[in-house]
């Protein structure tokens, strides 16, 4: 009988690929690539419709180049970098020199890439070509500013909530690329001006950098304004090597599988979270998620206040991490955690149907296609890697079977950890008793 309702189920299903409204195939961004000898990638995308340009620059390097004992030192970097002066300008006239040429300019540090972003009239592109290649290539900064950064995190790191310290730790655990130090000054102590010189001469390098250029320019002259601002961009010699590293110490007590914060109030909230599992998930997979948790999985928790987020990733190279939260009123707290709890396990017992990857692969296309409507977004896709085309032919054959194999990769039980905010004696002891042990408590002074 089972067998029989199965079949039935998967006959019912083959209908729906003609059924469903299916958006048409996006069509390929039109991108003229060249590099440069520094090993700098460039990629124009032409648009001729308004004098407008937005540039781009993509640093991407690899998370191990953190040295061990120094995991802060990404953060610290991008605040430096964010407050120092650029070229021959200071901080103040950088600012000044963007804002009489009306430019608007974005700096934004994940962990494994830096990113640097410009919109200009076209007019003005050699202008904010040399202020785009002199924030990335030759940023200002230098110790005494360091050392009062420095100064200035560690007393922010003191005066920090308690709910603003575990949200931070959760994120960091759970590998989370927006979240480029852990909590507290500690993060930052051990690090030294020289650190911050030798680690971006390290990873800020044109072999690891794409330079985005769209809008209204020609490949003549995409090229001869790279090849006059970023041509002299070249590798740094790399620093010198430490003799011998440290010898390590006692390994760190791992981390408990719940954080709970302990503020009694009106309501509550659990989150979960978890890293990128090391097999099981693709990119192609990933890229449907998003859509497939936001269109369908809270019917799986009674309480449908849910937010899921995983995180796009850069370059092709799937996500980093995905959070789950929950909040609830006062009303709701005796049912958070066991309701919650039970909402996970039916995610992954439910799964996800033909239909809905029918409809999640047609929201995908659809949004693809409509992003030269955007330039902002398609740039921003692009810098991601998410238009590659080889990503593309492998989400358009992804399988309700890969779908379901990703989504309990993701969130294997062993492998997630929880975050519960608002917690009282009760709430703690329905935590417990639900499994959800070992735990930490933050609670006030």
């Amino acid at each position: 009988m089972i067998r029989a309702t199965r079949f039935l189920a998967a006959a019912a299903a083959i209908p729906l690929l003609a059924q469903a409204p299916l958006a048409p195939a996006p069509r390929p961004v039109p991108q003229q690539t060249f590099r440069l000898e520094s090993g700098l990638a460039c990629v124009l995308v032409e648009n001729h419709e308004r004098p407008l340009i937005r540039m781009v620059l993509v640093d991407r390097w690899n998370p191990q180049e953190l040295p061990p004992g120094k995991v802060g030192l990404a953060g610290f970097l991008a605040m430096a970098m964010a407050a120092g002066g650029a070229g021959s300008y200071s901080r103040a006239g950088f600012r000044r020199a963007l804002d009489e040429l009306g430019m608007a300019y974005g700096f934004e540090a994940r962990i494994g890439c830096f990113r640097w972003s410009l919109v200009t009239d076209s007019r003005s592109q050699e202008t904010a070509m040399e202020l785009l290649a002199s924030a990335v290539a030759r940023p200002e900064f230098d110790g005494p500013l360091a050392e009062g950064m420095r100064q200035s995190l560690i007393k922010r790191a003191a005066v920090t909530t308690l709910r603003e310290q575990a949200v931070t730790r959760f994120l960091w655990n759970v590998q989370d690329p927006g979240t480029l130090m852990p909590a507290g000054g500690a993060a930052v102590e051990r690090i030294e001006f020289q650190d911050l010189l030798d680690f971006r001469r390290r990873v800020i390098r044109p072999e690891t950098a794409t330079l985005f250029l769209y809008g209204d320019l020609n490949l003549a002259q995409a090229r001869q304004l790279a090849l006059m601002h970023l041509g002299i961009w070249g590798p740094a010699a790399q620093p010198p090597v430490a003799a011998a590293p440290p010898r390590p110490g006692p390994k760190a007590a791992p981390e408990p599988r719940l954080l709970a914060v302990f503020e009694p109030g009106p309501g509550a909230g659990l989150w979960a979270g978890a890293p990128r599992p090391e097999r099981g998930s693709s990119p192609a997979a990933e890229a449907l998620l998003p859509i497939l948790l936001a269109r369908t999985a809270r019917a799986c928790f009674e309480d449908r206040r849910m937010s899921f987020r995983l995180d796009p990733g850069v370059n092709g190279q799937g996500a980093r991490s995905l959070v789950i939260q929950a909040t609830v009123p006062a009303a709701g707290r005796d049912r958070l955690v066991e309701g919650f709890l039970a909402g996970l396990d039916r995610l992954r017992r439910t799964g996800f149907s033909t239909d809905d990857l029918v409809r999640a692969l047609a929201q995908w296309k659809a949004e693809n296609a409509a992003l030269p409507l955007h330039p902002a977004a398609l740039l921003g896709r692009l810098a991601e890697g998410r238009l590659d085309p080889e990503l593309a032919r492998a989400v358009s054959q992804v399988t309700v079977k890969e779908l379901d194999q990703a989504l309990n990769a993701w969130l294997e039980p062993g492998r997630v950890r929880y975050l519960l905010l608002g917690a009282d004696a009760p709430l703690l002891q329905s935590a417990e008793k639900a499994g959800l042990g070992p735990s930490a408590i933050l609670r006030p002074d």
